[in-house]
C-alpha cells in the first residue's frame, strides 16, 4: 500500500487540519486529484456528501476507504450498511484528525491485532484470561480497580464493565458456535454456565496512557464477520429490543458501540476475532455522549503471516 492519500473533503479547514497530523506519519495527503491514479494500493479519505456525490468513490476497495463523518450514529449504521463501510470515523473537534492517521498507519503496516496504534509506549495495562463464564464480573471488576479514573467523567468504569461482560459473553457462548454446528452440540443457554475445552480461552485486557482508556477481547474462533457485526448492530439500532434467544439478546454489540469512542474489530475467519473499545478521556459526561462513535473493521486474509502485538 503507497503513502499517498486521496482525499475528497468538502472543507479545505479539515483537509489542512489532516494534513498536518499526516506529516507527522509520512503520509502525502492530495485534495481531489484523479481518482484514476489512486484506485489500487492507496488509501481514499471522504466526507459523507462526496461518497454519495461521487460514483468512483464508491468503487473503491472498501478496506482502503476512509469516510470521515459529522452524522449521528445512527445515520452512520445506516451508511455503513448501504455503502459496505469498514471504516467510518466520527468528525469530533481535537480528535478525528488523529485518529484517522492512526488508522491510516495501521492499514499500511498491516499489523491489525492489538494496541500498538492506540496507546502510548508507556500505557498501563492488565490481561485476564477465562475459560468459562462463572467468574466474569469479578474478574473485569479486580482487572479496572488496578487503574486511576480520577480524569473522567464520574467514572468510566461502569461502562467498561459492561462493556467487557457482553464481549466476553458473547465470546464464550457464541464465538465457538460454529465448532459446536460441526460437532452435533446445540447452543448453550446464557442462564447456565459455560466452559471452553482444551487451549481455548478468552483474553480480556484492560489498558489506559494520558490519552483514554482501551478495552480488547478476543477470542480463538474469529466468528464475527463483517456480515453478523453490521446486520446484528442495523437491527438493534432499528428495533432497539432483544431478541427471544437462548444464547443471549442480540444487544451486546450495540451497547458496546455505544459506549464507545471507536468500536474496532479485528477479524481473520475460524481463526480469531478482537473487538477493541476505546474511550477518550474526558471529564465531561455531556462531551463523551455527544461524541460521534466511530466504527472501523479490519480483517486479515487467510494465509497471510499472522503477526501479533
Amino acid at each position: 500500500m503507497n503513502n499517498d492519500v486521496a482525499v475528497f473533503l468538502k472543507s479545505k479547514t479539515v483537509f489542512d487540519e489532516l494534513k498536518r497530523e499526516a506529516e507527522k506519519k509520512d503520509f502525502t495527503l492530495h485534495l481531489n486529484p484523479d481518482i484514476g491514479k489512486f484506485r489500487k494500493d492507496h488509501i481514499v479519505i471522504c466526507d459523507i456528501e462526496s461518497l454519495e456525490k461521487e460514483e468512483d468513490l464508491k468503487d473503491i476497495k472498501k478496506d482502503h476507504l476512509y469516510v470521515l463523518s459529522d452524522h449521528n450514529n445512527e445515520e452512520n449504521i445506516n451508511y455503513i450498511q448501504k455503502y459496505h463501510l469498514q471504516h467510518v470515523v466520527g468528525h469530533n473537534a481535537e480528535t478525528y484528525a488523529n485518529e484517522l492517521v492512526s488508522h491510516l498507519a495501521k492499514s499500511l503496516e498491516g499489523k491489525i491485532w492489538g494496541f500498538d496504534h492506540y496507546l502510548k509506549e508507556d500505557a498501563v495495562s492488565k490481561v485476564i484470561s477465562l475459560s468459562d463464564s462463572k467468574h466474569t464480573n469479578e474478574m473485569v471488576k479486580e482487572a479496572l480497580s488496578h487503574f486511576d479514573f480520577k480524569d473522567y467523567f464520574n467514572s468510566p468504569m461502569e461502562y467498561i464493565q459492561v462493556m467487557a461482560n457482553e464481549l466476553i459473553s458473547n465470546s464464550l457462548y457464541k464465538g465457538p458456535n460454529r465448532r459446536r454446528e460441526s460437532q452435533g452440540i446445540t447452543k448453550p443457554d446464557r442462564k447456565i454456565p459455560v466452559y471452553l475445552k482444551g487451549a481455548d480461552l478468552i483474553q480480556a485486557t484492560v489498558a489506559m496512557d494520558s490519552q483514554g482508556v482501551a478495552l480488547s477481547v478476543q477470542d480463538s474462533f474469529g466468528g464475527l464477520s463483517y456480515d453478523v457485526l453490521v446486520q446484528s448492530l442495523k437491527r438493534s439500532f432499528d428495533e432497539k429490543t432483544p431478541l427471544e434467544k437462548k444464547d443471549g439478546a442480540g444487544l451486546g454489540l450495540y451497547l458496546t458501540f455505544l459506549h464507545s469512542n471507536q468500536f474496532i474489530v479485528n477479524y481473520r475467519e475460524n481463526f480469531r476475532t478482537e473487538v477493541i473499545c476505546i474511550i477518550e478521556r474526558n471529564k465531561r459526561y455531556k462531551n463523551y455522549k455527544e461524541r460521534i462513535r466511530s466504527f472501523h473493521f479490519f480483517q486479515e486474509v487467510s494465509g497471510e503471516k499472522t503477526r501479533d502485538k
